[in-house]
């Protein structure tokens, strides 16, 4: 049984703790066991299910360039590298933790495999996060791992990359959404979709339409600024916010449409989980967001940052309610054909044993 240490600086990442679950049950299948470095802990991480006894924290793996974090850098690499001892893999699934994989793993000797979930348009982020010395990468589109190409130049020639899409447990999923609504999160009369730029136009053609953030705000002064723009336009009694949500499937579940307008996302994994829900979407034709969707058919992708076109698949959906259902319908059967949970794991447990065989 080989052995994978799995670093995360983000365990408050719903959509990558479902994602390291997903691996973590497939991998005895495929002759892995994994332990979690976190940076600390989170009420998600248990409700997402890690064995406690197989997870330990290391707060510096939060943002590891500001100055207390670099001061603790030197202990946070040998503590790492320690743990790492008798591991045959260093799996950094997210940028922000390989500067400490790669750091650690040379130290120990073991290899290490990053996860490019993030997107940029250029290669400083990249360079920052020491991407360009990175010898095994997964990306999760083929979008993702051109964009780190084109920004890093000669990082091609030097590793060994692959695109290994995400899978999603739909059954999990199915059986977490029959759950009841949380308290306080009332849906209300209308149609209900997940987003709320653009809202006014739709509100024009499908009156009494409401629009549902499912989430927290990533701080205050973003829900102010929120808040202040749907008071403008007119829609402060046609938005909600439903705030953290540890299991946020009832709500999604109960969605007319889901909304993604994105301007940038490599590979979005709550795409995913509306998919296994069956609910019909609209998003940004952004990222790996194309290779998900099937405009038309499975979904219904629009130009980035253009409202006038979001506003009006997102009416069109809401009116048409037989389309709507046949396209929530192909978005679950393109996910179980495209991006299954085998799959997934399957991809992620070979680069593993690439980087192995590799040393």
């Amino acid at each position: 049984m080989k052995r994978a240490l799995v670093t995360l600086g983000h365990p408050d990442h719903a959509g990558m703790l479902r994602a390291l679950r997903v691996l973590d049950d497939a991998a005895p299948r495929h002759g892995w066991e994994l332990r979690f470095v976190l940076a600390g802990p989170h009420p998600q991480v248990a409700e997402e299910g890690l064995a406690a006894e197989r997870v330990t924290y290391l707060p510096a793996l939060r943002r590891w360039r500001a100055w207390p974090a670099r001061l603790a850098l030197p202990a946070a690499v040998l503590r790492l590298a320690r743990l790492a001892r008798g591991a045959d893999v260093l799996y950094a699934c997210t940028l922000s933790s390989f500067p400490y994989c790669l750091l650690a793993g040379r130290l120990a000797r073991v290899p290490q495999v990053v996860h490019v979930y993030s997107s940029y348009g250029d290669g400083a982020a990249y360079r920052k996060h020491l991407l360009g010395r990175a010898r095994h990468v997964v990306a999760p589109s083929a979008d993702s791992l051109a964009l780190a190409r084109r920004a890093l130049g000669e990082f091609a020639a030097r590793t060994r990359a692959r695109v290994v899409y995400n899978g999603m447990d739909v059954e999990r999923i199915a059986r977490a959404a029959a759950a009841p609504l949380p308290a306080g999160v009332a849906l209300g009369g209308g149609p209900t979709v997940g987003m709320v730029e653009a809202m006014a136009e739709v509100r024009a053609a499908v009156p009494g339409a409401r629009a549902l953030l499912v989430g927290a705000f990533r701080d205050p002064a973003y829900e102010r600024s929120v808040r202040e723009r749907a008071r403008a336009l007119g829609l402060a009694d046609a938005v909600a916010v439903t705030g953290f949500l540890a299991n946020p499937f009832p709500v999604v579940a109960q969605l007319d449409l889901l909304v993604h307008p994105a301007l940038r996302d490599p590979f979005p994994l709550a795409l995913l989980e509306g998919m296994a829900l069956g609910r019909p979407i609209v998003a940004s034709a952004v990222g790996g967001i194309p290779e998900m969707l099937e405009d038309g058919v499975s979904g219904c992708l629009v130009p980035p940052g253009d409202a006038p076109a979001l506003a009006a698949a997102i009416a069109a959906l809401l009116r048409d309610p037989v389309r709507r259902a046949r396209v929530g319908t192909a978005a679950r059967e393109r996910l179980a054909t495209r991006f299954s949970l085998e799959g997934f794991a399957a991809g992620m447990f070979a680069a593993f044993d690439d980087a192995v065989a590799a040393g």
